[in-house]
């Protein structure tokens, strides 16, 4: 069925996901904006019932910068999706993926969004946690300038 697997979004896990990353990144964070309905902009904070997070980081990887979208359910499935010119990968928790051959703490990699790989990151809550196990393994690849140890680190947070 999918990510949420029918649960509804969680605004207060996305909320505090964001203070996470501010907390952690400081001025490295540059903009957070919201979405409140499917397929709508990201636009400036409009209230509490939030759909997703677009939180622009720099450095990048690779380029100057890029951004994190960040979502949340209700059920404790998450979507770390990372994007920066060429390059973009997701972290992600699906409990729907309890049923079928990909695992449910997943990765999917540079090169390959379709792919479910292992994720490096095994804890699912709470969102405090979550979200600096994400920024360690983006820290890592941006220190080193290799997209290639995004989903290398162990031991997370």
């Amino acid at each position: 069925m999918g990510m949420g697997n029918g649960s509804p979004i969680d605004s207060e896990a996305i909320d505090e996901s964001v203070e996470q990353m501010r907390h952690q990144l400081g001025t490295g964070v540059v903009n957070v904006r919201f979405r409140y309905q499917k397929g709508h902009p990201y636009t400036q904070r409009e209230g509490k019932d939030l759909r997703a997070a677009r939180v622009t980081v720099t450095p990048g990887i690779h380029k100057q910068g890029g951004y994190f979208d960040i979502q949340w359910w209700e059920n404790g499935d998450y979507k770390y999706h990372y994007r920066e010119d060429g390059l973009e990968f997701r972290f992600g928790r699906e409990a729907a993926n309890e049923t079928t051959n990909k695992p449910v703490h997943h990765f999917h990699p540079p090169r390959n969004l379709d792919a479910h790989t292992q994720s490096c990151i095994g804890i699912e809550q709470p969102p405090k946690l979550v979200t600096i196990a994400v920024l360690k393994t983006w820290w890592t690849a941006v220190e080193n300038g290799d997209r290639n140890l995004v989903n290398a680190q162990n031991d997370l947070p």
